[in-house]
């Protein structure tokens, strides 16, 4: 275990030594024509964080085109697409110089706001992640620690984003549709196999998308199973050469800083992704709600049928950025369902309505509500 604790971290140090060629020998990179419409569910199973180190297996399954670089009008359509839907009115943007991007948020407000403004800069990050599996682009999270960081009295920065050209990682091909097939293949679950193709290009979902929706589409299992897998569900890349994938990046190896709850017909459910050393999709069941609680709940969002739960385990910000990932990947997957559905991020009052339930810290509900 020791031999290959130090062995990892020296592949961690040859990785983020790594560099591209000079400047004066980088050619600009041609993006594929195909990503433009690249569906909604393929960019949340193709993988775009990368690395310079030229192994997919070592560390990130993308690898960065050493020989080709971004041009301005490349880095600067990533950032006009990855639009999201916002709940406050704060100040909380993406800032670009050269092909780095500054993720920040106003500082000096209240903790409620704050959290609220860390969940919405966790939407950007995963907003520029999606957009740039789509577009065949690859990205490096440059960490500003687990907090973040103050640049200012009146900002604080999350994270640093670099983009460049990358090598396609999937067969001579970008993105994959592909289940999870590796040493220990998919593990099929209790939930309905999700959808990889889809129909809807990712870029005009996202251009689209409201903390909102009045859809058509009426509440099946199908549809459960799809939202799911969107927020949390695993893919078919590695990372540090374990099948790991998933639809989101995470911190490091930490896979429970949040997690991913179902209220259903008065009862409570967590998501699962991994189960016996594989990667998997189902729902397991955690305890009743007794009748006065759910009937809170159901007062306090009327016409709701299910509710999609995200809860932090961690005290760090880093959680609450997860939180954002997956919300966005929520959102942008219900709209392209024609799902009818309201998002919301939690204050005291609502949180107190998940009073005595296991889940440590809700943070962000999405409601659901069927179509008669």
């Amino acid at each position: 275990m020791v031999k290959k604790r130090i062995l990892g971290k020296l592949k961690d140090i040859f990785v983020s030594r790594a560099v591209p060629l000079p400047e004066g020998k980088r050619t600009f990179a041609v993006l594929p024509r195909e990503g433009e419409v690249i569906s909604v569910e393929t960019a949340l199973n193709s993988r775009c964080n990368s690395d310079y180190g030229g192994r997919q297996i070592d560390f990130h399954w993308g690898i960065f085109d050493r020989t080709r670089k971004l041009s301005e009008e490349q880095i600067k359509l990533v950032t006009d697409v990855a639009r999201i839907p916002r709940f406050t009115n704060e100040t909380v943007e993406v800032r670009r110089q050269a092909n780095i991007l500054m993720f920040t948020v106003a500082a000096n407000t209240g903790r409620i706001l704050r959290d609220y403004m860390m969940v919405e800069s966790g939407m950007q990050q995963q907003a520029v992640g999606l957009v740039c599996a789509a577009l065949g682009i690859g990205l490096l999270f440059n960490n500003l620690g687990p907090d973040g960081t103050p640049l200012s009295k009146t900002e604080f920065g999350t994270v640093r984003i670099l983009l460049d050209a990358m090598n396609p990682s999937y067969a001579n091909s970008f993105w994959s549709d592909s289940v999870p097939a590796n040493r220990k293949p998919w593990l099929p679950g209790n939930l309905k196999e999700p959808d990889r193709k889809g129909s809807t290009p990712l870029l005009h979902a996202l251009c689209a998308l409201e903390t909102s929706n009045h859809g058509s589409r009426r509440l099946s299992e199908e549809a459960i199973s799809q939202l799911f897998w969107a927020a949390r569900g695993r893919t078919p890349h590695l990372y540090k050469s374990k099948p790991w994938g998933m639809t989101i990046p995470f911190w490091t190896d930490r896979f429970e800083i949040t997690n991913v709850y179902l209220i259903s017909e008065g009862k409570l459910f967590k998501y699962v992704n991994w189960d016996k050393g594989r990667p998997t999709h189902r729902l397991a069941k955690l305890t009743a709600i007794d009748q006065k609680s759910f009937g809170r709940l159901a007062q306090s969002f009327p016409s709701t049928e299910q509710f999609i739960v995200v809860g932090k385990n961690d005290p760090y910000n880093r959680a609450l950025w997860e939180v954002g990932y997956q919300l966005l990947n929520l959102l942008v997957q219900a709209k392209v369902l024609d799902l009818r559905y309201q998002a919301i991020l939690l204050d005291g009052s609502h949180k107190d309505l998940f009073d005595g339930l296991p889940i440590l810290d809700p943070i962000a509900v999405l409601a659901l509500q069927d179509v008669s």
